[in-house]
């Protein structure tokens, strides 16, 4: 293994120290103090799981000013008991360089304009500068020709390498960050510039709080789906994190039918509709499972259950004063209540999804709630709040309601999970 052949820290320094005195000086501009080195990754991923790891250099000023970054050399760490770099798979040894380097083929330059006899970029290298610090390095070297400069406006990655999660790497958070002090970078007038922000890639290791099957990029949903006869349809598992993180796993799970002469699976999330009648399909990811109910119906049956429905605007806003409606989940007053607005009833969708353990995120661009990683277009704007009404929460959560007009409750039975 290439363990046995790694860097010492003294050795590494002494190299990166010689580099920088071969023909550089102490920077005294300050403007290098706008330059970032910036290391992207996955924001959660799932033991076992590869990632693809980004290294950009941004410059926010103008381009080739005095500044602006000739050659780098940048070295990382990560933690060595969250993550691990398989040698057959990521790593060879060159005989030349007397090293081990990455692969060709297990690392990429992801955009055209550094992909160019303009730059030179090198393989990237596993070191372990503290054999008892519990962590592992990569360098990473490139250098610019022909006027060029490595740091851009935009921030765009230069390198991207691959990295994989150990199995037994649970609800860890962890990052993959620059060390400043082993870093080196130098401008077009081979001064060392010294004043250099980084930003880590921060990353959380976990198995899913939920997973769901859903219909191509849909949200989740407690409705039985509707299939036609013979139909072939294609599904996907959307994971569900503890952090409100929520991403696809179709072809992590293992797919499978409660009933094969119904249903029959064909691959990730390729599902053949064979025969009429309802059954489940389940998908399994380690201890965790999600299922769907699924109807198989005849072409003509299918066309009228799956017509579709008017479409719910986007988000609606109200001045006018609603009549409040005392919410009640499984026998407990909560303490914020539903109103009546137009005639239906609506909840407070955060402090329902709380009472059931769901988190809900927001997504800033569109001005809606996210609920399992998808915008809810079917909400309402009260005084700041998003409500939804409560007919949708047996689609949305899975709930049970039950309505008394007469004393203006809404009592909601929520199943607790298995």
């Amino acid at each position: 293994m290439y363990f046995g052949k790694k860097l010492v820290m003294g050795v590494l320094s002494f190299l990166l120290i010689a580099g920088c005195l071969s023909g550089a000086v102490v920077a005294k501009d300050s403007k290098a103090k706008g330059f970032s080195i910036d290391v992207t990754s996955n924001s959660t991923l799932i033991p076992g799981q590869g990632i693809s790891v980004n290294v950009g250099i941004l410059n926010p000023g103008a381009p080739h000013e005095k500044g602006d970054v000739q050659s780098a050399t940048i070295v990382l760490s990560y933690d060595e008991n969250i993550f691990t770099t398989d040698e057959a798979e990521v790593l060879r040894f060159d005989e030349t360089l007397g090293k081990y380097i990455w692969r060709d083929d297990a690392f990429i330059i992801p955009t055209d304009y550094f992909e160019s006899k303009d730059y030179t970029i090198q393989n990237p290298e596993p070191a372990d500068l503290d054999p008892n610090d519990g962590k592992q390095e990569i360098i990473i070297s490139i250098s610019a020709k022909n006027g060029k400069s490595i740091s851009s406006s935009s921030g765009e990655a230069f390198i991207s390498f691959y990295l994989k999660t150990k199995e037994d790497s649970l609800n860890k958070q962890t990052s993959i960050e620059v060390l400043p002090a082993m870093t080196l970078l130098v401008n077009h007038t081979g001064e060392t510039i010294q004043s250099y922000n980084t930003t880590p890639a921060n990353i959380f290791v976990s198995m899913p709080k939920n997973i769901f099957v859903v219909a191509g990029t849909m949200r989740p949903d407690f409705l039985p789906f509707i299939f036609s006869l013979n139909d072939g349809n294609e599904l996907n598992a959307l994971a569900y994190f503890e952090n409100g993180d929520a991403f696809y796993v179709t072809d992590m799970v293992t797919w499978h039918s409660t009933n094969t002469e119904v249903l029959q699976p064909h691959g990730n999330g390729n599902i053949q509709a064979v025969g009429l009648g309802t059954a489940s399909v389940k998908v399994t990811f380690g201890s965790i499972t999600g299922e769907k109910k699924i109807k198989v119906v005849t072409p003509a049956t299918a066309a009228i259950m799956n017509a579709e429905p008017e479409p719910y605007a986007t988000v609606i806003r109200s001045d006018s004063k609603p009549i409040e409606v005392q919410v009640i989940i499984n026998g407990k007053i909560i303490a914020d209540s539903g109103r009546i607005v137009s005639g239906s009833v609506y909840i407070p969708l955060r402090a329902i999804s709380e009472s059931f353990g769901v988190v809900v995120g927001y997504d800033s661009s569109k001005k809606l709630p996210v609920l399992y990683g998808s915008p809810l277009t079917q909400s309402r704007n009260i005084s700041g709040t998003s409500y939804v009404k409560a007919k949708d929460l047996p689609s949305l959560l899975g709930a049970n309601i039950k309505w008394s007009n007469a004393t203006k409750k809404l009592y909601i039975d929520y199943p607790s999970k298995p």
